[in-house]
């Protein structure tokens, strides 16, 4: 069945590759289905239209189309309304709304936002940001030595801190370990002292079924380009009870119903957070990209199968290096336990972005390797992956990410992984 799926993205199948191209990035992004651009191109040769503005029929089906896809994104969510959905470019702007709004609000000088020490920058360096206006501090659960974060730790900072904890804001799986962290658990922590609680769900929605409700957060962001959707679309979520008293981040069209020289009205929600005219075709493809996808998970019988696919691929990939001493796994070697993900280094070399110059000195430089890999047609990343702080949890350089989709393969795995291979001892010698 997943031989089939693959088949249904155009650019693996290109002949503009030598062998077809080992797509190994998909936690940076995902390749798009041919239903998938097939909708976007439909949306601009036969429904483009300015959405909501409109009597005409053209702009009033878009409309409606926009409106579905918002209904589409809840149910995937299994949030209570549409209401509840607004769509941004990504998660990173989520995220920076949420500082922006919710951040704002609730916080003052003394208080606490608690984050990850794995989270990704977009998580970090918006609240850095905030920092600067309002002397909040940011307190980090710390990752322990098996990559999990420390609960106990949380649970000691609530009891000593109480309600100045106003915020807690997770990552639910790390795009660097692929570890899923216990966002219940950390929620519910969060909620003794009534902190307003948000998850990054940017890995996790391609990868596993994620439910507002089961979970108990307060708000949600991914990007529509990790689910198989395009660029530039992502949806947050935000529990109405907080959505109907805030105060948007931007002021313009379509988020007010009236506008005098004494004042406005806001539209209602979900419009109140929608100023401008947005990435209709993006929004409305969003939702096809998630219908696309349920139908998939559901033909090969549910989250667990493509679960249980990818750590079967990521084993297989990770058995190619027992007892080779230079292959560094960077994550647990537990494959129950990694989601989509396999970051590691390689012993004897640095790679871009290393900061440790006698390292450096004493190593050998990877580009090498890296343009051994690139030259193979092999897709990957090589870096911190916007999650610096968590490299240099460990004393850990830059890694290389191996990252899955629903499209990889066992043939991908094996080919990258012989590929790796040969380039490390092409280097060596």
């Amino acid at each position: 069945m997943f031989d089939e799926i693959r088949k249904e993205f155009p650019l693996l199948k290109s002949k503009l590759f030598e062998r077809g191209l080992v797509y190994l990035d998909s936690a940076a992004t995902t390749q798009k289905p041919q239903a998938v651009i097939d909708r976007l191109v439909q949306y601009y040769t036969k429904e483009n239209a300015n959405i909501h503005r409109g009597p005409y029929d053209l702009s009033v089906d878009a409309t409606k189309l926009w409106e579905q896809a918002h209904q589409i994104v809840a149910d995937f969510i299994n949030a209570k309304s549409y209401k509840e959905i607004f769509f941004v470019r990504n998660t990173t702007e989520g995220l920076n709304f949420l500082v922006n709004t919710f951040g704002r609000k609730l916080l003052s000088d003394g208080d606490i936002v608690v984050i990850s020490e794995m989270e990704h920058h977009s998580n970090i360096v918006s609240w850095m940001l905030l920092q600067k206006e309002i002397k909040f501090r940011i307190e980090y659960i710390p990752v322990k030595d098996d990559y999990t974060l420390d609960l106990d730790w949380l649970n000691d900072l609530v009891k000593k801190e109480g309600n100045k904890i106003k915020i807690v804001s997770v990552v639910h799986i790390s795009n660097v370990l692929g570890v899923k962290n216990d966002v219940e658990k950390i929620f519910k922590i969060a909620k003794k002292v009534e902190a307003f609680t948000i998850l990054d769900a940017a890995q996790s929605v391609a990868r596993c079924k994620v439910d507002v409700k089961e979970i108990g957060c307060d708000a949600l962001v991914f990007s529509g380009h990790k689910v198989y959707g395009p660029t530039g679309s992502g949806a947050l979520y935000c529990n109405l009870k907080y959505l109907e008293e805030l105060t948007p981040w931007m002021g313009g069209g379509e988020m007010v119903s009236t506008v005098t020289k004494d004042g406005f009205e806001y539209n209602e929600l979900p419009w109140k957070f929608e100023a401008g005219t947005p990435d209709i075709g993006g929004g409305i493809v969003l939702g096809s990209a998630i219908e696309w996808l349920e139908s998939k998970v559901s033909a090969i019988g549910g989250w667990d199968v493509l679960i249980n696919h990818e750590q079967g691929l990521i084993g297989s990939f990770l058995n190619e290096f027992n007892g080779i001493e230079w292959f560094k796994h960077f994550g647990p070697d537990d494959i129950s336990k990694k989601y989509g993900v396999i970051a590691f280094n390689i012993e004897g070399f640095t790679f871009r972005g290393c900061k440790d110059i006698s390292k450096i000195e004493s190593m050998k430089e990877g580009n090498g390797v890296i343009e051994f890999l690139n030259r193979k047609r092999i897709a990957f990343r090589e870096g911190y992956h916007c999650a610096e702080l968590l490299h240099d949890r460990f004393h850990t350089g830059p890694t290389i990410r191996f990252s899955l989709g629903i499209y990889s393969t066992q043939q991908d795995l094996k080919y990258a992984a012989n590929s790796l291979k040969e380039a490390v001892l092409r280097g060596l010698n």
